[in-house]
């Protein structure tokens, strides 16, 4: 059976989190678990660094930021794309006001927890936001895996970040 884990988090991401994603990533690679990320700048570029083959990368559209991930509406289809639509509308305040690149950003995070099918949820999210909590585009996900019963440790909180480190040995 395939061992995933989400890896996200924000733009900003401090430079030495940065750098514990990708550990974290790498000693996750060694342990067979398979990195679900969306190939965004800061925290996801990071814990693909650490993945490096072993990962789901799930894009907006296809070929976006430069990524050759298959894992996109084209190739994941119109009724699985319209169906992680949905759950992406249900778990954000606003969605229907976004524009539609916007929602399709939000639409990959389902992907990112809940897997290609999305019948295989993460066993955890790895993740940083600026307050700790389910903020940002990254709460997304966040609100996504509390419905869904998956851990997440938040690299900003410090316990979280602890847990982390000595459970990986970074």
């Amino acid at each position: 059976m395939l061992r995933s884990y989400t890896g996200i988090g924000a733009l900003a991401t401090p430079p030495e989190v940065l750098g514990l994603m990708t550990r974290a990533a790498f000693a996750l690679l060694k342990r067979s678990y398979v990195l679900r990320s969306g190939h965004a700048i800061g925290a996801d570029s990071a814990f693909e660094r650490g993945a490096g083959s072993a990962a789901e990368i799930f894009l907006p559209v296809p070929g976006w930021r430069g990524s050759a991930s298959s894992f996109h509406a084209g190739t994941l289809g119109a009724e699985l794309w319209g169906r992680a639509r949905e759950i992406a509308a249900a778990h954000h305040p606003a969605f229907a006001g976004l524009s539609r690149f916007v929602q399709d950003l939000h639409t990959r995070n389902v992907f990112q927890v809940l897997g290609q099918a999305l019948d295989s949820p993460s066993e955890f999210v790895l993740c940083w936001t600026a307050d700790g909590e389910a903020s940002g585009g990254t709460g997304q996900a966040l609100r996504i895996a509390a419905t869904h019963g998956v851990p997440v440790y938040n690299l900003q909180r410090v316990r979280e970040r602890a847990h982390v480190e000595r459970h990986l040995v970074l």
